[in-house]
């Protein structure tokens, strides 16, 4: 029989030509124009992708010893459903998925403002990152934007929020005729424990970053109910009870959300705005600023504020506010605290990062530097993660040093938080722990705190896929492996139900005088200290 080759080539040229095609014309159209990834190509992608955050994060470690979290066996289970058919949109939430099993805050795909900040401060000649090319994150905000846009869960809210081990609903709400109060617990999902849903292992994957509850060692999510796989039969079964025990059923379609009996007046969670409210409290001579965001900007805001006040009035003591505030630049903090603090703020610090290729390139590092170095070493008396080998930085830090001019001001410097808080607040409440100059008054954030580094911005070989890792992790003070979660506070104090009911439904100003004077647990806190 004989074979007639060109045929057999025209046939497979065409084939390959369908194939790629069928491919092209599968493709959302936001994926347009980004790389066609054959099967190899996305098992290497993935690979990188685990890699690295192997070889940069810290935090993975830690997870896994003291939360459980094990990122290796995620990693290596979401690379099995890679397969020859596999398409770009489902890869693309196969490595969203594994990104979010690193449970940390500081290690994510990277949104689009991030990606600009990055291209305009962090890579090089402005800042430290050589060898990205800009060019190649044109792709990423394409997969972004598909993700955020392909992204259509259930449309329920239930602003739920966790206190004390506990979900409750902050505002009474009605479903099909029936009426449910404020400050019910939720019991069961889908008559099952919602504590046993919230930590079952395919969470780490689907629910980013988290929250870790110390007391009862247990994460928690409180938008879990916006996951379209827990609607059975497309609906959701949600078992509530009162204080008296008595139960209330929620089974509510995944096309509809509740219409609530009250008005949300006041977030409570992370501020968005960037205005700093400050007062001056005539009787009690107590200088109070709520600052929203960690931008440099606000700390000569105030500054300035502070000046106004100080030339004409007599201050006893500062309240600094930083609940709701995620965080930015420690530089804010800084400003402020220089000019009204005549000694300087220093803490021994003990950091941990992962001795890795990647890390000894990009921190420029070796065996000889960290043996020879001063404030190097590979060992540490206190606790170590396991499998995974570490070098450790000690050094003394200088947070804040007194400006040239300072105010003349010796009083006591408060600093209300609450669980919202995080990065640089994260890091001005670790300050006011470990020091006398400042107290801490509030809630202990449940995210991992501790002193951070700049992030490491790294990308995928043939997707581009850009992503950031944390390469540091705090061991400073710690005793034992889960005193590495660090977020302390000297002055412990929580909200009620009832108090988080009255605060997010006021038409008061729940930054204002009267609101703080009058109901403000933290700064009532303040009040009953200034009077020992």
């Amino acid at each position: 029989m004989k074979i007639n080759l060109k045929l057999i080539v025209t046939f497979v040229i065409l084939l390959s030509f369908f194939k790629l095609k069928a491919q092209t014309a599968q493709l959302p159209k936001e994926l347009e124009g980004t790389p066609k990834l054959t099967y190899s190509q996305m098992l290497a992608d993935h690979d990188s992708l685990v890699s690295y955050i192997r070889q940069v994060s810290p935090i993975i470690y830690f997870n896994k010893q003291v939360r459980g979290i094990d990122f290796n066996k995620h990693a290596k289970k979401l690379r099995k459903q890679i397969t020859k058919k596999t398409t770009l949109p489902e890869y693309l939430r196969i490595v969203l998925k594994t990104v979010n099993s690193a449970q940390d805050d500081h290690t994510s795909l990277m949104w689009p403002y991030l990606l600009d900040i990055a291209k305009k401060y962090w890579l090089a000649p402005n800042g430290n990152i050589k060898g990205i090319d800009t060019l190649d994150m044109n792709h990423h905000y394409k997969y972004w934007n598909y993700l955020r846009s392909s992204s259509t869960g259930p449309k329920l809210k239930l602003n739920l929020v966790y206190t004390d081990g506990e979900y409750h609903n902050l505002l009474p709400f009605a479903y099909n005729g029936k009426k449910y109060p404020y400050g019910l617990k939720l019991l069961k999902c889908n008559n099952v424990s919602v504590h046993k849903i919230i930590n079952h292992k395919e969470m780490e994957q689907v629910l980013p970053a988290l929250s870790w509850d110390r007391k009862y060692k247990r994460v928690y999510n409180e938008r879990f109910y916006t996951l379209g796989k827990l609607y059975k039969k497309d609906t959701l079964r949600l078992t509530f009870s009162d204080k008296n025990n008595n139960k209330y059923q929620l089974n509510i379609a995944k096309k509809d959300t509740v219409n609530f009996l009250e008005k949300n007046n006041n977030n409570f969670g992370f501020d968005s705005s960037n205005n700093v409210v400050t007062h001056y409290f005539e009787k009690e001579q107590i200088f109070y600023a709520k600052l929203p965001q960690m931008e440099p900007e606000l700390g000569d805001t105030l500054v300035k504020r502070f000046k106004a006040i100080i030339d004409k009035h007599s201050i006893k003591s500062v309240v600094l506010d930083v609940r709701g505030n995620g965080g930015g630049s420690d530089e804010t903090y800084q400003k402020f605290l220089s000019k009204i603090l005549k000694d300087t703020l220093s803490v021994n610090l003990r950091l941990g990062r992962v001795f890795s290729p990647y890390n000894c390139k990009y921190f420029e590092i070796n065996t000889d530097t960290i043996n020879k170095g001063k404030n190097y070493s590979f060992t540490q008396n206190g606790p170590k993660l396991k499998n995974v080998k570490m070098y450790y930085i000690n050094e003394k830090f200088d947070y804040v040093i007194p400006d040239k001019e300072p105010f003349t001001f010796d009083g006591n410097v408060y600093i209300l938080q609450d669980r919202f808080i995080y990065s640089s607040t994260s890091n001005l409440s670790s300050l006011a722990f470990k020091t006398n100059r400042l107290i801490s008054i509030g809630e202990m954030p449940n995210a991992l705190g501790g002193i951070q580094t700049s992030v490491s911005l790294l990308y995928t070989p043939y997707s581009k896929i850009f992503f950031r890792v944390e390469p540091q992790i705090d061991f400073t003070d710690c005793k034992t492996v889960a005193d590495i979660f660090q977020n302390q506070v000297e002055h412990f104090i929580t909200y009620s139900i009832d108090f988080l009911h009255d605060r997010t439904t006021t038409n008061e100003n729940i930054f204002g005088k009267n609101f703080l004077l009058q109901k403000d647990p933290m700064f009532k806190k303040v009040l009953e200290l200034e009077l020992q």
